[in-house]
């Protein structure tokens, strides 16, 4: 008989009054966050925290009880369905946290209260949504990795190995952002939070101590093993996340004997590549659909009147290929990824089983650091490198400069070019963390990706960078976001009206 996962439940709320919101206001608050999110493309975890962000930074330091603000914030999530209708009573509990946020933000400097408002953002978040058994998963994982891993060398200090082996499964398991690692510390180094209120003695404690803590957690977060320890322990959480979903799917039946389990794994690894490559293809039309409105916009607003003031005519042709062709790349990049086979699928579900029964041993996991040149080898790769890059890029404006594009139109196609290839990659990846058994690369797959490693340099760069240049993105959360949210507020209170004068009447 195999043992039985307990999974941790967040109890039934008591309340039965519910928050809700008008169906025509959601309709249209919906239309506009699922348009938002087009120009931001990332996980759906994601992006609910930062719309919970967004409605702090604009609600929480309003003249009105925090109840008010807490309830008008679970409003605007229900409307953008992020969130389902929930009870009256949830929204005392986010006040309370929305008044220790406030208490500390007023006192600290504007980097740290920014840094603490992304916080009580996750906080929120994991009112609404429980983190217990993520929790109990990471822990299950940190600790039987921590046996499996062999340390080579000291590419990372003794004294940070647990945190970084920490920080590493929570982001292979479940893609944490830094700011939720950053909230699991925080609430740790700093229990107080946790508490219903904060005495005058605990926020001047919290003013102290938060930017040192701060500091050190940027530290930890941005730690030079982070991208490597990540690669290295994705193969390592397939199983993981396969065990999970068996406890979200069957938590009952599959720990009933070893057949069982088999069989719910290999059914979960199934279903969860199915799942993978509908994400992989949602994620891949709204990446599409925030290149076309992106590029339509970049044409209209600079390409087209550039070229009919100082070219004296438009090239219709070439705006019509900068406006297409990197959607439709996109598209073919991220659809015909090479799903992982049957052998990958038998060799999880073995994982699977010596993680649940305890029997047999799991692979090691060497943590080395990455290979080091010598100065004389450095140079001349770099050079190298350095000669492929202006080779690639003069081919590509060569040609562009050949099928009559003007000098503005080559350099919005080679932006998007980079940004559709990092784009690209980091779609096709979700399937690449499926796998336990590493992809084999043929020849010519080899060569393409030496060719397109520059442009996919150059697009990792932009995305690193794309808050700051996607000013749709910025005019529709500074500047629309606001009077659009008060419309909403008032045509609900208006259906409010309605709805209760109606009741005084026919009462």
């Amino acid at each position: 008989m195999l043992p039985h996962f307990a999974t941790a439940v967040s109890p039934a709320r008591e309340s039965t009054e519910l928050i809700q919101v008008s169906s025509a206001t959601k309709r249209i608050a919906f239309a506009y966050e699922r348009f938002r999110n087009t120009l931001e493309p990332d996980e759906q975890e994601i992006l609910r925290r930062r719309a919970i962000l967004r409605v702090l930074e604009r609600r929480l330091f309003e003249d009105r009880p925090l109840t008010v603000i807490a309830t008008t914030l679970l409003q605007e999530l229900i409307r953008g369905n992020y969130i389902k209708a929930c009870p009256t009573s949830l929204a005392d509990s986010i006040a309370r946290e929305l008044a220790k946020a406030k208490a500390l933000y007023l006192k600290l400097d504007r980097p740290s209260a920014q840094w603490l408002l992304s916080l009580v953002a996750v906080g929120v978040d994991q009112q609404l949504f429980p983190p217990n058994r993520q929790e109990a998963l990471v822990h299950l994982m940190y600790h039987d990795t921590y046996r499996r891993l062999v340390w080579t060398d000291d590419f990372v200090a003794e004294t940070d190995r647990a945190t970084q082996l920490y920080l590493a499964c929570h982001r292979t398991l479940y893609a944490a952002d830094d700011y939720e690692l950053a909230y699991h510390y925080f609430i740790r180094y700093f229990p107080s939070w946790q508490e219903a209120t904060l005495t005058p003695e605990e926020i001047l404690h919290l003013v102290r101590e938060l930017p040192a803590f701060k500091d050190r957690m940027t530290q930890d977060l941005n730690h030079s093993a982070r991208d490597r320890l990540t690669r290295l322990l994705r193969p390592v959480a397939v199983p993981y996340i396969i065990l999970r979903d068996i406890l979200i799917w069957s938590p009952t039946a599959a720990f009933a004997s070893l057949e069982a389990l088999q069989a719910a794994g290999s059914d979960a690894f199934t279903k969860r590549v199915q799942l993978t490559r509908s994400r992989m293809s949602r994620r891949a039309w709204h990446s599409i659909l925030f290149l076309f409105l992106t590029k339509t916009t970049l044409a209209l607003l600079f390409e087209v009147p550039y070229e009919r003031i100082v070219l004296g005519e438009i090239h219709v042709l070439a705006l019509l290929s900068n406006i297409t062709f990197h959607p439709i790349l996109l598209l073919t990049l991220a659809t015909t990824v090479r799903l992982p086979g049957q052998a990958n699928a038998e060799r999880v579900v073995e994982h699977l089983e010596r993680i649940v029964t305890g029997e047999g041993e799991l692979p090691t996991v060497a943590i080395s650091k990455p290979r080091r040149y010598g100065a004389a080898t450095w140079s001349v790769f770099a050079l190298l490198y350095a000669v492929l890059f202006m080779l690639i890029f003069w081919g590509l404006f060569s040609l562009l400069d050949y099928l009559g594009f003007s000098l503005l139109a080559m350099f919005f196609f080679v932006i998007f070019l980079g940004l559709v290839s990092f784009l690209a990659t980091r779609i096709r990846r979700s399937v690449d963390d499926l796998r336990v058994i590493p992809r084999r690369e043929g020849a010519i797959s080899v060569f393409t990706s030496f060719l397109a490693l520059p442009v996919l340099e150059f697009g990792r760069w932009l995305a690193q960078n794309i808050r700051q240049l996607n000013f749709l993105l910025f005019l529709m959360d500074r500047v629309l976001e606001a009077p659009f949210k008060l419309l909403i507020d008032v045509t609900e209170e208006w259906f409010d009206f309605v709805r209760d004068r109606r009741e005084e009447i026919v009462k």
